[in-house]
């Protein structure tokens, strides 16, 4: 295994420009990248792994691979310590809970993640889409990172499954409808939610939480960015999901838009809408004004359609449009309700606050999703103020005004 040194900007006799770090992150975010999860095993047969979205391809005769670990990584430190072996797992889309864990622990990353040991004697994580076994020839010295470079001992496909993606900040994977599919609609929500993402993850960091933005695409709410980690999570979040708009999803697009708006999207219930559906709906623009922000109650129910909606943008046979419309339906009541008890706890599902543009109009809406369990309104309230702030600053960032009827201390 040979070392080296990459030679420094100012080696080359290029000066090297003052570029913030929030801009660099903020550029290179716009490529998508896979996820990988780089494991090894210790003397002691313990697994060890890191998540890493730096590997590549580097040559085919010889045949070499790469990843460039940071060099203040405790993870890769271990893996270094453990030998000269890795294996390159590159893991598919319904495996996103596998590199959040192995991301996020400091210890036994992989415990509870099934993995057969290969011929090289590294873990190859099961259901991962394909593994690339290595030897290290070679590890360069870059910056703040290093670049590892490793010669394929084996290599093999193991699912047909999609591959997992890294891209703005969020997860995601090749789905019908997606980012990826380049809407033009989007170009400028895009840019938006890159001006509002610090805001998100400060909200998601200080709450220990996931916040996701929504945009408004035609008939269609948009996953455009995801911060964070909820515990409630039961399908991973999926940067570029759609979802239609129709009561009670995009209760916030409606409560600040036009009357237009707001019949566009009661119409989307249909014919089989009954009476008291449609006047639960139609008051709910109101109460969400009031508040300030829209309130979804109840886990179980809300990990279903959550369920659903994954489901069907992976195109599974067994879900359709009318599924999904059906699970909206069945849980609409659990949206928007009256005034919460104080003497109950409450599962609190998620809360969402709007981002205003230039107009005066919703851009984005912000999603706090609540913790496990249940908590008591005066917790649900603190969360609420919190987001409402959050989504006020996103306001300032992407240069949007409050309308002054609906937030005057704001908007003066």
């Amino acid at each position: 295994m040979t070392t080296g040194t990459l030679g420094a900007p100012s080696e080359t006799g290029v000066p090297a420009p003052e570029i913030a770090d929030g801009k660099f992150r903020q550029v290179l975010g716009q490529y998508p990248t896979g996820v990988v999860v780089v494991t090894a095993l210790d003397p002691d047969g313990t697994a060890l792994g890191m998540t890493v979205g730096t590997f590549s391809a580097v040559s085919l005769d010889p045949k070499l691979v790469a990843f460039m670990p940071q060099k203040t990584s405790s993870s890769w430190a271990a893996i270094r310590a453990a030998g000269d072996r890795f294996c390159a797992n590159i893991i598919g889309e319904q495996q996103e809970n596998v590199c959040r864990q192995v991301a996020t622990r400091k210890v036994d990353k992989l415990d509870g993640i099934p993995w057969r040991l290969s011929d090289a004697g590294t873990p190859v994580i099961e259901g991962s889409v394909a593994y690339v076994d290595c030897v290290i020839v070679a590890v360069h010295d870059a910056g703040d990172h290093e670049i590892v470079i490793g010669r394929v001992l084996d290599l093999d496909v193991v699912s047909q499954a999609n591959p997992l993606l890294f891209f703005r900040g969020g997860y995601g994977s090749f789905l019908p409808g997606s980012l990826a599919a380049g809407d033009a609609d989007l170009f400028e929500q895009l840019r938006l939610v890159d001006l509002a993402r610090p805001h998100m993850e400060s909200l998601a960091a200080s709450c220990d939480t996931e916040v996701t933005a929504i945009s408004l695409v035609r008939d269609e709410l948009v996953l455009t960015a995801a911060a964070g980690h909820a515990k409630t999570a039961q399908a991973p979040t999926r940067v570029g999901q759609r979802v239609p708009f129709m009561p009670p999803l995009g209760g916030v697009f409606a409560a600040w838009g036009s009357e237009q708006l707001q019949e566009r999207w009661i119409s989307r219930l249909g014919a089989e809408a009954t009476p008291a559906e449609l006047l639960r709906h139609r008051s709910a623009p109101e109460r969400i004004r009031a508040r300030g922000y829209s309130i979804a109650l109840g886990h179980t129910r809300g990990e279903r359609l959550e369920s659903l909606s994954t489901r069907l943008n992976l195109r599974d046979p067994a879900v359709s449009a009318e599924t999904l419309h059906r699970g909206i339906r069945e849980v609409s009541d659990a949206y928007n309700t009256g005034p919460l008890s104080d003497t109950e706890g409450h599962e609190l599902r998620s809360l969402s606050a709007p981002v205003f543009g230039a107009d005066g109009r919703v851009v984005l809406t912000l999603t706090l999703w609540g913790p496990p369990g249940t908590v008591s309104t005066a917790e649900i309230d603190e969360l609420a103020q919190r987001l409402i702030g959050t989504a006020a600053a996103a306001t300032t960032a992407v240069g949007g005004v409050f309308p002054r009827a609906l937030f005057p201390a704001v908007a003066g």
